[in-house]
């Protein structure tokens, strides 16, 4: 008896990155949303100076949000799509290194653990968007 191979469809490829985009727009709107809205007392549990760098982060991560939302959406996702929201991830998990390493912002320790957090949530979205552009075609 011989059995049928079928070769994986090119939605099936895209689903792992296109769910991963979908839910790093969540994640990515809900933090803008929080950073815009909470910005005061943010400012302070984190131990910055100025609510102005946050309301900036979270309108920039609104915008960023709308456009994982856009490349979600298309019928079909290039692995260059995928690559390029895993290294913006990668910069943004990099550069929350060098801020709890080097000491340039005054985090709390509340803050250091929050930026820490956040930097591994983005790891995971930077790594499932890397291992699904990897897996499109």
């Amino acid at each position: 008896m011989a059995t049928q191979t079928t070769s994986p469809s090119p939605t099936s490829t895209t689903r792992l990155l296109r769910r991963t985009l979908q839910a790093n727009g969540i994640f990515s709107s809900v933090s803008g949303i929080a950073l815009i809205a909470g910005a005061v007392p943010i400012t302070s549990f984190l131990g910055l100076s100025s609510p102005l760098i946050l309301l900036v982060i979270g309108a920039l991560l609104l915008l960023y949000a709308a456009s994982l939302f856009v490349a979600a959406a298309r019928r079909a996702i290039d692995r260059q799509t995928g690559f390029l929201y895993a290294t913006i991830d990668g910069a943004w998990v990099l550069g929350s290194v060098v801020l709890l390493l080097t000491g340039w912002v005054p985090f709390t320790t509340a803050g250091k653990w929050s930026v820490g957090l956040a930097a591994l949530v983005v790891s995971a979205f930077a790594g499932l968007q890397s291992y699904g552009a990897w897996r499109a075609r």
